[in-house]
């Protein structure tokens, strides 16, 4: 088995990118506010805070999307996806990073 290790780079990467996409289609949305403050926090996170703050994105952003009234974009959705897909890496991998 091949471990694939996700940067922090690539995360914060993926985040700034949605960021983007959401200040621009829905800026005054909850999500949108979600995803900025959680890009902050996570930037300025390091080792097991960054796993622990990226843990607590996943774990609250699919509740916070889910009050909003509005549909992700084929962009969105893309971006969304992305750093979903993270979190399988996560709990597979990460503990071994650490």
């Amino acid at each position: 088995m091949v471990a694939i290790m996700v940067s922090k780079n690539e995360v914060v990467q993926a985040m700034e990118r949605l960021n983007n996409a959401l200040a621009v289609s829905h800026p005054n949305s909850e999500t949108a506010k979600y995803v900025l403050q959680a890009l902050k926090d996570i930037k300025k996170s390091e080792g097991v805070s960054f796993y622990a703050t990226l843990q607590a994105f996943f774990n609250m952003a699919p509740s916070i999307k889910l009050s909003d009234d509005f549909v992700f974009s084929e962009t969105e959705k893309a971006l969304w996806d992305k750093i979903f897909s993270f979190k399988q890496l996560g709990n597979n991998l990460w503990g071994a990073h650490l």
